[in-house]
């Protein structure tokens, strides 16, 4: 897409807050969920689709869980004393689809899985971020490290990410290459020089409070807070 209807489009998704560019742009998984996804974070030095951030998440004077960045322009003045910042790395990615375990929205196509069980197919085709703890002794990161050396950079293949487990002993993470050959669509390539850096993104959706209030979703981003896992 480029030229006037480039142009056209985005002017449409500026007039129509309800359009298929949603100010959230992250990837929620829950139990059982696997998205298989196209990195176009490379990986490499000075790759801005790709960094590493800390978080706070929090209620706030109201009740209202708070997602804050921690980052020298945000002032973090009204965080509890000894609050413990959550440390995530995110990266954009294109996700072709993501499979789950129960159906939770109609659109969601039956298909069959592992073993002729039934699963659920969102065909999501479309740029969305990909942020996960780095997990004990780095275990989640070391994953993604592994496909990184595997492939000489992170965009060179779809990868697989899935989350397992509901709370906070039990959740673990898996991301692993695969052998499929699904590639970004020529039409959307150059969204990829578009797409903004992720310390940009995180610092415009949480540089300020974020709560249910004031039309923005309140998600914990700590998936290994068990009290807060009902908010993913």
């Amino acid at each position: 897409m480029s030229g006037i209807n480039r142009i056209a489009t985005k002017r449409e998704q500026i007039r129509n807050p309800q359009s298929d560019k949603p100010t959230n742009r992250e990837v929620w998984f829950k139990d059982g969920d696997q998205a298989f996804i196209s990195p176009v974070a490379t990986g490499d030095e000075n790759d801005n689709k790709l960094d590493e951030i800390y978080l706070y998440t929090f209620r706030n004077s109201e009740s209202r869980w708070t997602n804050r960045l921690i980052d020298d322009s945000v002032d973090n003045s009204d965080v509890p004393a000894n609050m413990r910042p959550s440390h995530k790395f995110a990266f954009w990615a294109y996700i072709h689809e993501i499979v789950h375990p129960e159906k939770r929205n109609d659109s969601w196509e039956e298909v069959a899985g592992p073993g002729g069980r039934k699963v659920f197919k969102e065909n999501v085709e479309d740029f969305r971020i990909i942020a996960l703890t780095f997990g004990r002794s780095d275990y989640i990161w070391n994953q993604l490290v592994d496909v990184y050396n595997d492939w000489g950079g992170l965009n060179k293949g779809v990868m697989r990410v899935k989350r397992t487990g509901t709370g906070m002993y039990d959740t673990s993470y898996a991301l692993a290459a695969t052998a499929r050959n699904s590639e970004i669509p020529d039409e959307r390539l150059e969204e990829v020089n578009e797409l903004p850096s992720i310390r940009a993104y995180f610092l415009e959706r949480y540089g300020n409070t974020t709560s249910v209030e004031g039309g923005t979703e309140a998600v914990s981003l700590d998936e290994e807070d068990k009290s807060n896992d009902n908010l993913f």
